[in-house]
């Protein structure tokens, strides 16, 4: 992987995280051995700790979900059309609120009003025909009919497609494989978008990685000479980068119109949809089925905390910022993330990501045997993990960013360390470290009350934990495409009785990965692309999963 010459200081950053990891397991051990009751009154702290937070979980997941419910209903593609007017789009929304029972429903048409009032202070009407959204799709060796799957789904909104540009972004070392799919793609698709570039990547450019950044960034570059020729003002296209495997639902790009041109100052801001892996979902294992979920419930719950919230996977954005910040890193594995950062530190700290309450649909982790399957689990989360070096390019960020406040700096580092530091250290320390006081602590630990109590602590602070893995089930359920012909109502039960597993998976396919990415980046062992292979059944003519959201059930 190509890597740009780094300070010393830099190298320090990258340290830190692996460092602090390690530290906690060797303190762990050795405070067990010496301070045993130290290290059981901390167990308790942190087994307690983190019922909180699976409280708070819970709260949050509840509240996403009822969102994503309240904006499957509404119509997005006659909320754009009623920018027109905006003051009479304002009145009907008033009249909506004025018969509306239902709390969150009146207080999003009630935050939508005044979203609308704020906007009428400029303009008047608003044309939602002048946006032109741009999907970029990248692929290397996925399937064809993978492609052509989420491709149908773009072409099955209800967004105006002689506003839409399909940009296949192929990679050269994919050989003949880039050329078919191109061909078929320009075939099928041309006359159906307004226009289809089939850009390639050239492989081996000096200062590039084999990274998702790399291939998405040629293309836009590509995308950038289409806009200049068709005279369109950069604010005036929206870009989405998407997965191969990136299903939307039949309103996204209305919904995420819409969403645009209400913003406050809207290309200072990235729009992210909530991924959810259900396109193969009945074919995977259920160990990848749990990382699955577990991942999409991390973004509902983020989706609810805007100001956390960073890109991930499939998202959106303006090509004018786009093009200010030259582009997605070509260098580095999160470009997913990294982007963000990357606008953040450019803006001088004014930027965000706006949550938006719909869905994607992408592949879970599904190979040609079992074993494979579980190994490109463990392939991918370490890959997600290795996001960690966005940590010392924050910190070198911030070094160089001198306008903005201390309070800033610390609390963004703080948090993007925190999220990685537990993510690494969370499951070991609950279902491992617990019981070393135990076993080293010996004759210093056996006539202290936490001896006797310790186990029946956290024994308890774990049941009571049970009953919010149970509210996870049926959360789960909710959100589930409808269980296809071919799949007996055994693999149902399957569904269920897979998050007993929950524990062994969060270690094995959590924290393990998320030590191993963080290892690598402290001995500068860096980590090269991996590209998740796509396998999914009968794919061809299916409904596309996104749109399975059941919104007539729920917690």
């Amino acid at each position: 992987m190509a890597q740009q010459k780094k300070t010393y200081l830099y190298r320090c950053f990258e340290i830190i995280p692996g460092a602090c990891t390690w530290f906690t397991f060797l303190a762990a051990g050795l405070f067990s051995y010496y301070k045993p009751a130290w290290v059981a009154f901390f167990i308790i702290m942190f087994d307690l700790y983190w019922l909180m937070k699976a409280i708070n979980i819970a709260f949050h997941l509840i509240f996403t979900y009822r969102k994503i419910s309240l904006h499957s209903g509404y119509d997005w593609q006659q909320r754009c059309e009623g920018l027109s007017s905006v003051s009479g789009l304002v009145e009907e929304l008033s009249r909506k609120l004025l018969r509306e029972k239902r709390r969150l429903t009146r207080e999003d048409l009630s935050n939508e009003i005044e979203k609308l009032k704020q906007l009428l202070k400029t303009l008047s009407s608003v044309d939602y025909r002048s946006m032109v959204h741009a999907v970029i799709v990248p692929f290397v060796y996925e399937p064809e009919e993978v492609l052509i799957n989420s491709i149908n789904s773009y072409l099955a909104c209800n967004y105006p497609k002689d506003r839409m540009i399909l940009v296949l972004a192929c990679e050269e070392r994919s050989g003949k494989h880039a050329e078919r799919v191109a061909q078929t793609v320009r075939q099928h698709y041309q006359g159906k978008f307004w226009h289809v570039l089939t850009p390639r990547h050239p492989d081996g450019i000096e200062g590039e990685a084999k990274t998702k950044g790399a291939n998405i960034s040629y293309a836009a570059r590509e995308l950038r000479q289409l806009v200049d020729t068709l005279k369109i003002p950069y604010e005036n296209v929206i870009v989405s980068a998407f997965d191969a495997d990136t299903v939307v639902r039949c309103d996204y790009f209305a919904q995420l119109t819409y969403t645009f041109l209400t913003a406050q100052n809207p290309t200072r801001a990235s729009y992210q949809p909530i991924p959810l892996y259900n396109n193969n979902v009945w074919d995977a294992p259920a160990f990848n089925r749990l990382v699955a979920i577990n991942s999409s419930f991390w973004q509902m719950v983020e989706s609810s905390r805007s100001d956390r919230l960073v890109t991930f996977s499939s998202h959106s954005m303006s090509f004018k910022t786009l093009v200010e910040v030259d582009y997605w890193p070509v260098d580095v594995i999160s470009e997913d993330s990294q982007i963000f950062w990357r606008c953040f530190l450019h803006y001088e700290g004014n930027y965000r990501t706006e949550p938006l309450f719909t869905t994607v649909s992408l592949d879970a982790v599904v190979l040609g045997s079992y074993f494979k399957s579980l190994v490109g689990q463990y392939k991918q989360n370490r890959r997600w993990a290795w996001g960690i070096v966005d940590f010392p390019y924050l910190l070198n960020g911030f070094r160089k960013h001198t306008r903005l406040p201390l309070w800033k700096k610390f609390f963004y580092s703080y948090r993007l360390f925190e999220g990685h530091y537990f993510w690494a250290t969370a499951a070991v320390v609950i279902a491992v470290l617990g019981w070393l006081p135990l076993f080293l602590g010996g004759s210093r630990f056996d006539n202290q009350v936490f001896a006797n109590n310790l186990p029946q602590v956290t024994g308890t602070i774990m049941t009571v934990s049970t009953f919010f893995l149970i509210f996870f089930v049926v959360l789960y359920f909710t959100l589930l495409p409808k269980r296809p012909k071919a799949a007996s109502k055994l693999n149902t039960l399957v569904m269920a009785v897979q998050w007993i597993f929950v524990p062994i998976s969060s270690i094995f396919f959590g924290a393990i990965p998320a030590i191993d990415a963080q290892t690598r980046l402290l001995l500068g062992k860096y980590m090269e692309f991996w590209v998740t292979p796509k396998v999914r059944k009968n794919v061809l003519g299916e409904k596309p999963t996104a749109n399975s959201f059941d919104v007539s059930s729920g917690p």
